[in-house]
Order: structure tokens, then C-alpha cells, then sequence
């Protein structure tokens, strides 16, 4: 097993490569039955006394029925689910002290991202009614009152922020401790329509919204994370601009095959927060480059890495975190 945020989204824009962005949206009409848990990659531990909702990054490299024109994964195909399962078991090994709920959804392949903005948000809609109706069901059914953290990356973290926004009662926000929306971004205009729903938290303590990205230097900073206002630095959970010495960061989650488990293990270097992107200058800038998708993702643009940079810091803070909402 590999950091599978990275090499999952690599297998995605390497087939992508042989795609046509020329075609029409296939309309999907029918809804998940989330009550079949064919369609969870794990939805059944209640032995500790608060979950993770976990919703993964863009993992999708099949041409489903040969049709490359459909831009959803299709999740009634066995195949299809076992894509998100790397990733999937890599974070339910890395946030192993919780109940881990991660629902399958159908999610857009990489090429619905290179469509023009109305039918990106058209085609985002079904992905988000698939996470909406997943979470209805988690907490009607899984949840039985227990405090949650809500966790995501690159597109995961996309459909949590549309939940945050669109599909939460104000008696689920407060079961919420923190949404993890690792390697997304929000625009200061839905900041401003959603003020309560994506409330910012501002140190390592609050209940609210929380959002990173990652890059070696400042010219690198790409398309997921351009225009956010919201980000902050994980090393302190805040956003002020001060460099940070490199023992802040408490390493990074590492998948070891030896012991078939997720270690943290050293990664130092000093940290700076720069138009809401975290600034990493010790880290080599080639990390996880790669060169064919360089005008989305410049090198030195750490977006496949944000998911496992950070892994102690997360843990650490998701402690700190549930601590505090317990008091």
C-alpha cells in the first residue's frame, strides 16, 4: 500500500490522458440505498465513543460499460469500489481511535474537471446527494448520539463542504467536533452565504470548519486552492503568517508494509501560511510532481500530498479537539 490520496488521483490523470473532453452529461436519475452495505466500505465498529465520516479524494480510472461518456463511477460495480478501497484502508488504519464510517459514492471522474463551471456544478450535484443521503443515513441509523469528525480530501473534502453548506440540522452541527476538508478551498462569496454552516475554526480548540493546502514555495500554489479564505496552517491550526520552526511539525503518515499499519514518521520542516496556502520550504518541491499536469498542479504544489503531510499534527489536534468539545 502506498499514500493512496496521491497515487489514487495519479492512476486518475494518467487515464484521464486518453479521454475526449468533448462529450455531454448522461443523466443520472437513481438514488443509493444506503442502507445496503454493499455500498459502505465500513460502516459497522461502535466500540469508541466518537466516529470519523470519512469521504475520499478522486480515485476513479474506469471506462464504465465503455461508455466514457458517463462521468460518474459507478458503484454497483465491484471494481469500481475496490478503487477508493487503498485509500479507504489507509485511513481507517491512520484514524484508527475512532469508528470509521466511509460510505462508497459516485463520485466525478477527473475529466468532469475540465468542464466549463455550470456543468461541473451540475455534474457535482449527484456526488453531493450521494454523500447527503450516506450522512442522513450515518446519523439516523450508525450515529446513536456519539460526537463525529467529518474528513475528506481533494474532492471528498468538495462534497463535505456542499454537506456543511446544504444538508446539516443545527442538532447534527452540534454532535460535529471539526470538518476536516483537507485540499479544497472556500470562496470568500460562499463565506459569506454560508456564515454559520462554514464557520472557520480559528485555533485547535474550536468546533467548526477546517481547510489546508500545501506547497514548497509560493509560486506554486494551483487550481484547488487559488482564492481560498479560509485555510490555516496545521502546524498551529491558526492563520497567522509567522514562519514556524520545523519541530511544530509532528510528522507524516506513512503506510509500513513490515507491520501492516500506518506509522507516523519524522518529516521536519518550517512552515509559513501565504494567501491561506501553508508554505513548506524544506520540502523537495519534486515530492509528488508530475510534469504532464504541471498548469494544474506546479511543481512544488504539494495537493496529493496534504491528505498524510501532516498525519501527527491531525491526530494530535483531532485529540485536543474532542477533549475540548467534551468539556
Amino acid at each position: 500500500m502506498k499514500n493512496n490520496s496521491f497515487f489514487g488521483l495519479l492512476m486518475a490523470l494518467m487515464m484521464f490522458s486518453t479521454f475526449s473532453c468533448n462529450h455531454q452529461p448522461q443523466p443520472v436519475e437513481s438514488t443509493i440505498d444506503y442502507s445496503d452495505t454493499a455500498y459502505w466500505y465500513s460502516c459497522g465498529d461502535t466500540t469508541k465513543d466518537a466516529d470519523v465520516f470519512y469521504v475520499y479524494p478522486t480515485v476513479s480510472t474506469i471506462s464504465y460499460a465503455d461508455n466514457d461518456s458517463s462521468w460518474f463511477a459507478d458503484i454497483t460495480i465491484p471494481e469500481v469500489r475496490e478503487e477508493a478501497n487503498g485509500n479507504q484502508r489507509f485511513n481507517k488504519m491512520l484514524y484508527g481511535e475512532y469508528n470509521f464510517y466511509a460510505p462508497y459514492y459516485r463520485q466525478m471522474i477527473f475529466e468532469a474537471y475540465q468542464q466549463p463551471a455550470l456543468v461541473l456544478d451540475s455534474l457535482a450535484q449527484i456526488a453531493a446527494k450521494d454523500i447527503n443521503d450516506a450522512f442522513q443515513y450515518y446519523m439516523a441509523n450508525y450515529n446513536h448520539g456519539r460526537p463525529f469528525f467529518l474528513m475528506g480530501h481533494s474532492q471528498g473534502s468538495q462534497m463535505l463542504i456542499e454537506l456543511l453548506k446544504k444538508g446539516m440540522t443545527e442538532e447534527q452541527r452540534k454532535l460535529m467536533v471539526t470538518a476536516y476538508c483537507i485540499g479544497y478551498h472556500v470562496s470568500a462569496e460562499e463565506l459569506v452565504s454560508y456564515p454559520e454552516a462554514l464557520q472557520p475554526a480559528m485555533d485547535s480548540i474550536m468546533q467548526g470548519l477546517v481547510i489546508f493546502n500545501s506547497v514548497t514555495d509560493t509560486t506554486a500554489i494551483g487550481m484547488v486552492s487559488r482564492g481560498d479564505v479560509v485555510g490555516v496552517n496545521p502546524t498551529t491550526w491558526t492563520m497567522t503568517t509567522d514562519t514556524v520552526p520545523a519541530e511544530f511539525h509532528l510528522g507524516m503518515a506513512k503506510y509500513n508494509e513490515t507491520r501492516d499499519s500506518v506509522l507516523i514518521v519524522p518529516c521536519p520542516t518550517r512552515t509559513y501560511l501565504y494567501k491561506h496556502n501553508t508554505v513548506c520550504p524544506d520540502l523537495d518541491p519534486e515530492m509528488v510532481f508530475i510534469p504532464a499536469y504541471e498548469d494544474k498542479f506546479p511543481k512544488g504544489n504539494l495537493h496529493f500530498a496534504d491528505s498524510w503531510l501532516y498525519g501527527g499534527n491531525v491526530l494530535e489536534n483531532m485529540r485536543c479537539r474532542l477533549r475540548h468539545y467534551k468539556n
